[in-house]
């Protein structure tokens, strides 16, 4: 006989139990099927329902306080609380548009953040977190500039 919680699969009608059970977990939250407290849900879902949970209204039960860790809080300070990774793709943009080559631009990107890195101690005078790595990269990619020059 197939046993499920042995195998790794979950077959149709467990993607339902756990569907319903999500979906309205996410409703009575009011929160994003995507957002990272909804993806926090689904995988704790799919955990408990591998782990024997297999009645809609019990996993339901069990999802009703699960990942409430994710939740943003507003920041204390009352200033911005952007952080470097939220601003990957922003940098990776301006690393492309200072280069010629894809390999360059992360290569750029790299030494920027290890410059930042390094000088994390510079950084607690300013606010602006991104102003203050755009500078960093465009004074990295000038000062490579100039050594090409010279030679």
């Amino acid at each position: 006989m197939f046993d499920q919680t042995q195998s790794g699969y979950v077959l149709p009608e467990g993607f339902t139990v756990i569907a319903s059970a999500f979906e309205k977990v996410v409703a009575a939250r009011n929160i994003g099927r995507h957002s990272d407290e909804g993806e926090c849900l689904a995988r704790e879902a799919l955990s408990l329902y591998m782990s024997g949970t297999r009645d809609t209204w019990e996993l339901e039960l069990r999802l009703r306080n699960a990942c409430r860790h994710t939740q943003i809080s507003p920041p204390s300070s009352g200033g911005s609380s952007t952080q470097v990774v939220d601003l990957l793709p922003e940098l990776s943009a301006w690393a492309r548009s200072l280069t010629a080559s894809p390999e360059a631009a992360t290569a750029l990107l790299e030494q920027t953040l290890e410059h930042a890195i390094d000088h994390v101690a510079d950084f607690l005078d300013t606010s602006d977190v991104r102003g203050w790595l755009v500078r960093i990269m465009v004074e990295i990619r000038l000062g490579r500039s100039r050594i090409r020059r010279r030679k």
